[in-house]
């Protein structure tokens, strides 16, 4: 690739610290306060975007600085869910969503409600933010009644 198509994230993100490869093909957005980084790929007809455990693919640069400046307020988080420490699926998830999140609301949130047992497929999830502040480790706690509890761990900047 000759041309920087992904120079728009240097207007978009001014301020911030920007990598770009040697041909272009992708520029890294580094978070100054952990290990968590944005990197953005210029796949030739679409640009894909990734944050810890999620990616996302856009047509528009506009798309993309959207869903970057979520990332980078605080406002979505990604979140993924594991059986047995093996990644199964992820999305993301409101930061305002965690604050009453209960496993009844998981299951609609992530289409399992009265389908499959969210519980049958994973055992736990992680959400991460670009802030450590929202990063938490879940686990799911089968109660002797059939209830099924979240037990919500922080675990900071890793």
């Amino acid at each position: 690739m000759s041309e920087n198509r992904l120079a728009f994230l240097k207007e978009s993100f001014f301020g911030f610290d920007i990598h770009f490869s040697d041909d272009f093909s992708n520029a890294m957005i580094i978070n100054p306060d952990w290990n968590e980084n944005i990197i953005v790929y210029d796949d030739e007809y679409e640009f894909i975007v990734c944050f810890s455990f999620q990616h996302r693919h856009f047509e528009d640069e506009e798309d993309v600085v959207e869903w970057i400046c979520e990332i980078i307020k605080g406002n979505k988080l990604a979140i993924e869910f594991f059986h047995k420490e093996q990644r199964c699926f992820g999305s993301e998830i409101k930061t305002t969503e965690l604050q009453d999140l209960s496993y009844e609301k998981l299951e609609q949130f992530t289409g399992y409600y009265g389908l499959t047992k969210l519980s049958d497929l994973a055992d736990s999830f992680k959400v991460r933010g670009w802030d450590s502040e929202n990063n938490f480790d879940f686990t799911f706690i089968c109660e002797a009644n059939g209830d099924i509890t979240l037990n919500k761990k922080f675990v900071g900047a890793l």
